[in-house]
């Protein structure tokens, strides 16, 4: 038997129960104390237990009803959760966005746009996930994610992704300061780069192929899961590799990692941003429509600047 329960009898026994008394739940609700008395009952009769010790001085609930009062808190914030979410979903607004971000770009721009985003007030959650390399494109292919920022590599051929360049990020090639390399300034060449150890994150890619990265320069292939634990490992001495000066770029300033230029490679990577363009959603067309501004998507190329550091900048 499915016991129906109508929403404002739970309101009253919570009520009840945080004010100690009939008359006090009855004057925080701005009813009589009858139907306070009335809906207690009805709860009762359907749940087929005594909900109330009436017997003490301060009503207390019962262990019946305080399994009850849980319940109805549950139930409530679901109803005011669905209330909310058809709204939202009537107004336009997605339940959720899905984010692919990589490390190539500057995290601190999308957490500032994030910041102007939830002043909306639009009760989207965002997600925001870390691939690497193709494994950003595999996301948006395999419909893991709605928008992708940062991704690496040639478009699939896919015809409801949209995307748009984002420009070049430049890469540095790092070493620890007591690694073999460390010991000269000049330009190497990949000859030279190819006798040593070579530190890459791993592709994230599922489906779509992944590519080779810098793989393909040395034999010997130190394969990591993002560019965080490649900047870890290269710190420890024990391969050298390249990444972007964003996160590094305090590193080379305080002398905990050291650069080499190579001789005729280009050390950059051509980054895009993209959508499916059968996605609806205000959420995601808040963040379309800032993309579709060229200077808005090179920002994410560029770490942003402290007002102490723009000084010494200018310095």
């Amino acid at each position: 038997m499915v016991v129906s329960v109508k929403p404002e009898y739970l309101r009253v026994l919570i009520a009840v129960e945080s004010n100690g008394s009939l008359s006090a739940a009855a004057a925080e609700l701005g009813i009589t104390v009858s139907s306070v008395s009335y809906a207690v009952r009805q709860l009762e009769e359907q749940l087929g237990q005594a909900l109330l010790n009436r017997d003490s001085y301060r009503v207390c609930l019962t262990p019946a009803g305080v399994t009850a009062r849980d319940y109805a808190e549950q139930i409530l914030n679901l109803h005011q959760s669905l209330e909310a979410h058809v709204r939202q979903v009537g107004e336009g607004w997605e339940p959720e966005l899905r984010i692919a971000f990589t490390n190539m770009m500057c995290g601190e721009v999308l957490y500032q746009w994030l910041s102007e985003f939830y002043q909306l007030n639009s009760r989207t959650r965002i997600r925001v996930v870390r691939e690497v390399y193709q494994g950003t494109w595999d996301a948006l292919y395999d419909q893991r994610v709605d928008l992708v920022i940062g991704a690496v590599g040639q478009p699939p051929h896919e015809v409801d992704i949209e995307y748009l360049p984002a420009g070049r990020q430049s890469l540095m090639l790092v070493m620890a300061p007591d690694h073999q390399l460390a010991t000269d300034n000049r330009p190497l060449s990949m000859g030279e780069l190819s006798r040593y150890r070579l530190v890459d994150a791993g592709d994230s890619s599922r489906l779509i192929r992944p590519g080779k990265g810098q793989q393909q320069l040395c034999e010997d292939v130190l394969i990591v899961p993002d560019l965080f634990a490649q900047r870890e490992a290269i710190l420890s001495g024990i391969g050298v590799g390249f990444m972007p000066a964003h996160l590094i770029s305090d590193l080379l300033a305080s002398g905990a990692l050291l650069s080499r230029e190579i001789v005729n490679y280009d050390c950059s990577s051509e980054l895009f941003v993209a959508w499916r363009k059968s996605s609806r959603g205000q959420a995601l067309n808040w963040f379309r429509e800032r993309l579709q501004a060229r200077e808005m998507r090179a920002r994410f190329l560029k770490p942003i600047l402290t007002n102490r550091q723009e000084e010494g900048e200018e310095r």
